[in-house]
């Protein structure tokens, strides 16, 4: 691999005073996969140095980290940039010196290593020294990821909102009962259903770009007569192998004449937030 990688020490000051600091923890970003790793150490060295340490709180907050890294990675702007990357961290994913910890300065480098999870390993061991490291896991990006990402974008700036959707409408046709997660109104019934092409083999990708196109065309007619649009917020392989697999998937069912809008990773933030301006804006 030759491309480049970004990541953020997270450390523990215990004192001002003193003005030590202790790795507890990496933030990665792979910019080739846009894709966020945070590997913790388990705190038992930050216990034996600081007895006084409370871990309970320590992993509270590593509980938050992991949350977050997982929930707003597509609002990152995708880019190596060093300022960038510090700012999504103090706006997404920690607030600067909360209980002591800080993430450092993000440091770009050149991924020399065969492999993400082997840079990820080398960096712990290397950056994490003495502390036992987790082994970093890798977030389904899910049907189910999807719509909570969505809804997490509307919901946490106004829960009232939640009234303004219909959940789970389910569209007869006369060969398909085909099931949507969400409905909301602006000049047309716009149907919300997440698709994901977050797979490891080509078969999957097929398969549902097959089953997706088959649903829109027969609901296409229907569509027209009844003014409805089908939203589709798509999830791509996070696995870059499988990008040219996901690219002509999404060229069959775009090829679909149905009234729809095919909505990648990078513009979910944008659809959401048109959606929240205009529900937020119209009276009830």
């Amino acid at each position: 691999m030759n491309n480049f990688f970004t990541y953020s020490i997270l450390q523990y000051k215990h004192s001002l005073v003193l003005g030590e600091t202790l790795n507890v923890g990496i933030l990665f970003y792979f910019q080739e996969e846009e894709r966020f790793e945070f590997v913790k150490g388990d705190g038992y060295r930050a216990k034996s140095i600081y007895p006084d340490f409370d871990n309970s709180i320590f992993n509270s907050y590593i509980k938050i980290i992991q949350d977050k890294v997982k929930k707003h990675i597509d609002l990152f702007t995708q880019s190596s940039d060093k300022k960038a990357f510090a700012k999504y961290i103090h706006q997404f994913i920690l607030s600067e010196d909360a209980a002591g910890l800080i993430f450092s300065e993000p440091v770009v480098v050149k991924n020399v290593f065969p492999n993400t999870q082997k840079a990820i390993d080398e960096y712990a061991k290397l950056l994490l020294p003495g502390i036992i490291t987790e082994k970093a896991s890798v977030v389904k990006h899910n049907e189910t990821f999807i719509i909570k990402t969505f809804t997490g974008y509307i919901f946490e700036k106004d829960k009232s909102l939640e009234n303004r959707f219909k959940k789970n409408q389910t569209i007869k046709t006369n060969h398909f009962s085909i099931k949507f997660d969400l409905e909301w109104e602006n000049n047309t019934k716009n149907y919300i259903k997440p698709i994901s092409f977050d797979f490891t083999d080509e078969s999957s990708i097929q398969n549902k770009a097959a089953v997706t196109y088959s649903h829109l065309v027969d609901l296409a007619d229907y569509a027209k007569h009844k003014n409805l649009r089908f939203d589709l917020l798509i999830a791509k392989p996070q696995n870059s192998e499988f990008k040219n697999q996901y690219e002509n998937a999404l060229d069959f069912i775009d090829s679909v004449k149905a009234p729809k809008v095919l909505i990648l990773e990078e513009k979910w933030s944008e659809y959401s937030s048109n959606t929240f301006n205009y529900l937020i804006n119209k009276p009830q």
